[in-house]
């Protein structure tokens, strides 16, 4: 479902546009969910690496590197996200699942790097993008996912667009940067993408 950010001028009574009600109740279903990709960008692997003292060697052992193999549908939701290319082909890079399906930094039912989390994370279950300077609203999950759906304030269009003005720039900068390693890279590799990011200024703004 992909709806205009700013409604003025639309029906509010249109199903297709109507606000959801929202709350988050802290039961972690989002974060235990094999189907979900909980996908990052370079300020995020920056910021988690901060936190949490990782090299480039130890951030391999956390993080995921989702390839699309050729003639394979993009995922959902991940039509519009940057992919990199490392010595698998073009990846997403996205947070670990354990063999349960759990991530990687879940922990006795707590998110263990709560504070630096991903910008997907900090926008569930919505989801944004901006085109021709028209943002866009959606939702990445079900009530069957996201038991918050459907419960708690109605969400404001003004809530909405405090998260897009955080998450959206992230990914722009991401954006920026997938784009001219893609075009530059002959050997790519994940461990050179990530040192890459680390020392790139752009993701520490």
């Amino acid at each position: 479902m992909v709806n205009p950010l700013n409604l003025t001028g639309h029906n509010k009574n249109a199903e297709e546009t109507k606000l959801p009600r929202f709350e988050c109740t802290k039961c972690g279903a989002c974060c235990r969910d094999e189907f979900l990709l909980v996908t990052v960008t370079g300020s995020d692997i920056v910021r988690i690496a901060a936190v949490l003292g990782l090299s480039p060697n130890e951030l391999l052992k956390a993080l995921d590197f989702h390839v699309v193999a050729d003639g394979e549908p993009t995922p959902i939701g991940l039509d519009k996200f940057p992919s990199v290319a490392t010595e698998g082909g073009l990846s997403f890079i996205a947070l670990r699942k354990m063999e349960n399906g759990d991530c990687v930094f879940l922990k006795e039912h707590l998110c263990m790097i709560h504070p630096v989390r991903p910008v997907v994370c900090r926008s569930f279950p919505f989801v944004f993008d901006e085109s021709d300077g028209q943002r866009t609203w959606g939702l990445s999950a079900k009530k069957e996912i996201c038991p918050g759906l459907g419960t708690g304030p109605q969400t404001s269009e003004i809530e909405l667009e405090e998260i897009a003005d955080t998450i959206l720039p992230d990914i722009q900068i991401y954006r920026e940067f997938a784009n001219k390693w893609n075009d530059n890279q002959l050997s790519p590799t994940a461990l050179d993408i990530l040192k890459t990011i680390l020392s790139d200024t752009r993701f520490y703004s």
